[in-house]
């Protein structure tokens, strides 16, 4: 079989899933490309991986130089940027209207020329890329989900209008149902109990990790480890990222704890404070530090939220954006930790609260109930089988 997995040109969207899932796929013997934009040829080449650049999909950086999408959601709870951050929340926001807009078009157009020469099985994108839905639709080849974020804006009225304008560019048929782009084969990355109802197939990542740079072996064993960060996409996008990583390098600074807090930039040129047991890294192996982590501060991204879960870390969660509000509800109607609000948050606040799910057994034990939950889902060799048979079943019907 040959297959074709899309992805929005964010390393955090093509790393933590779409690689391992292509991996998986060529082991069991399938021809695999990933149709991106050209800028993230440095990742799959490090990946091994084919790499089917699509010459007018831009990167996030490069988009955000556009008028047309540039776009910032605010604090949620500031009293000046609450109402805008608020309908971005409830209508999508100008970013993610474009990439089922236009954006979805161009990636679409590109994708199909692609295909021509390519001539794809199978069609397999993360769910918040639209161009390879529109792709498929066009070619009439088989489409698959990889759901890296299930509380997304993918099934919003909003996009459902967005892509029907696309539809209409490429000569296929305007749908109202606004799920239609998800009404195919969807494989989940969490649990089934964080669907919090009817859950898709769901899978293990199960690839390892890479190894621990030893710089970080020489974290005090007297305390515990917390790890905070912003992900590289809100670092992006929200311009008072900055005061966000302060309160939390402050917070953690005032706890009898280890504190490793990822920046997303050169720490030399780091302007805030520098408390003794918090060390500042451009980066951090995130996924590794989980595993001996206690607690986990974030701004809720799906991706790092879905690690936290396989490793059983307990979380605070500061949403921000997009999935990030129901992501936060997630983690504390499981139990798997708390919510704050980052708009008006003081250092104090977050302190205590970090306190409170540092000294409460109960998140511990609820993160790590869950952990095993995750740990009982098939892993990504059962996903790339079940992707053949779900084509094979398709082609009979």
């Amino acid at each position: 079989m040959r297959v074709v997995l899309t992805c929005l040109p964010f390393y955090s969207h093509l790393a933590p899933v779409v690689l391992p899932v292509a991996r998986a796929l060529r082991r069991a013997g399938h021809r695999v490309a990933v149709a991106t934009a050209p800028g993230m040829a440095p990742e799959l080449a490090r990946a091994g991986i084919e790499h089917l650049a699509l010459p007018n999909v831009l990167t996030l950086a490069q988009l955000l130089e556009r008028p047309e999408v540039l776009t910032s959601p605010g604090m949620p709870g500031d009293p000046e940027g609450s109402a805008r951050a608020a309908s971005a929340r409830a209508e999508a926001g100008p970013l993610t209207a474009a990439f089922a807009g236009p954006l979805a078009g161009v990636f679409a157009r590109d994708l199909i020329e692609a295909c021509e020469s390519w001539q794809p099985d199978l069609i397999v994108r993360e769910c918040n890329e639209f161009g390879g839905h529109l792709a498929a639709g066009r070619l009439g080849v088989r489409q698959a989900v990889l759901d890296i974020a299930p509380g997304s804006a993918s099934t919003l009225p909003s996009v459902r209008d967005a892509l029907n304008g696309q539809r209409a560019e490429l000569g296929l048929d305007e749908v109202d149902d606004p799920w239609y782009p998800n009404r195919s084969f969807v494989a989940g990355f969490v649990p089934p109990e964080w669907y919090g109802g009817d859950a898709p197939p769901c899978y293990r990542l199960d690839e390892p990790s890479g190894v621990l740079d030893v710089s970080l072996l020489g974290l005090p064993d007297d305390r515990p480890l917390v790890l905070a960060g912003l992900g590289s996409v809100a670092a992006t996008v929200v311009p008072e990222s900055q005061d966000l990583l302060e309160l939390m390098i402050t917070a953690l600074g005032r706890l009898p704890c280890s504190g490793v807090v990822a920046l997303g930039s050169d720490p030399r040129h780091w302007p805030g404070s520098r408390p003794e047991d918090v060390r500042l890294l451009e980066f951090t192996p995130q996924r590794l530090l989980l595993e001996s982590a206690e607690l986990f501060v974030s701004h809720g991204g799906f991706g790092g939220v879905a690690e936290a879960v396989r490793t059983g870390t307990p979380m605070v969660v500061l949403p921000l954006f997009s999935d990030q509000p129901g992501n936060a509800d997630r983690v504390c109607a499981l139990g798997l930790g708390r919510r704050l609000e980052p708009g008006g948050l003081d250092a104090d606040l977050l302190t205590e609260t970090c306190r409170e799910v540092l000294g409460d057994n109960v998140y511990r034990h609820r993160a790590s109930a869950i952990s095993r939950s995750a740990l009982a889902c098939p892993g990504l060799d059962a996903l790339a089988a079940d992707l053949a048979l779900s084509r094979t079943e398709q082609l009979r019907g």
